[in-house]
């Protein structure tokens, strides 16, 4: 037995001669851990042979192969179109990361990828905003129809009220955001288009 190597067993024991030990080893800084003894008859998790019971295994079918990418099932539209932004998105921050290693500064005319957890604001988000901004661009009140109107007059009825608000906030000296004194400055603008509108 002298002339035999010792074996290794999964958990890293070594069965040797003189007893079973844990063989030296390295911590992540560098320095080394003792060679240790383990006492008799002790055998750790991760030798221990999982108990199955063979009358199971045999009814139990094998398991079910993973889907792979090369899966014949065909994709809808939405995820087709995910796939080719993101597809996009990869190129573009490449072209980006390479510019910058070889140090030239990206083009502006190609907008770097954003990222994916920053929704893009919807139409009717964008709506409010440009509402909620400033007076509208003056339309011909000849090409809207009556009820175009009335809802144009009751947007602009109601900007009105709230630059009377500002105003009166204004005679009492009350500290104001920068929005409201731009909103304040249009009120000509908002009584002119009302006085378009309701001819």
């Amino acid at each position: 037995m002298s002339g035999s190597i010792p074996q290794k067993t999964a958990a890293g024991i070594l069965d040797r001669e003189d007893g079973r030990v844990i063989p030296v080893t390295r911590r992540p800084d560098g320095t080394l851990r003792k060679e240790r003894k383990i006492r008799p008859g002790f055998t750790p998790r991760e030798d221990l042979t999982r108990y199955s019971n063979q009358s199971i295994d045999v009814i139990r079918p094998a398991p079910a192969p993973t889907p792979s990418s090369s899966d014949n099932t065909p994709k809808s539209k939405a995820q087709l179109k995910n796939e080719k932004r993101k597809a996009k998105r990869k190129e573009e921050a490449a072209v980006v990361e390479t510019q910058l290693a070889l140090g030239i500064t990206p083009d502006p005319s190609t907008k770097p990828a954003k990222p994916a957890n920053v929704p893009e604001p919807s139409q009717e988000q964008e709506k409010s905003a440009t509402a909620t901004e400033g007076v509208q661009e003056s339309v011909d009140p000849a090409s809207l129809s009556p009820e175009e109107r009335t809802k144009k007059v009751r947007v602009l009825e109601k900007k009105l009220r709230q630059i009377q608000q500002i105003k009166e906030k204004i005679e009492k000296g009350e500290p104001l955001e920068k929005e409201q004194v731009e909103k304040a400055s249009k009120l000509d603008e908002v009584l002119a288009q009302i006085a378009e509108l309701s001819i």
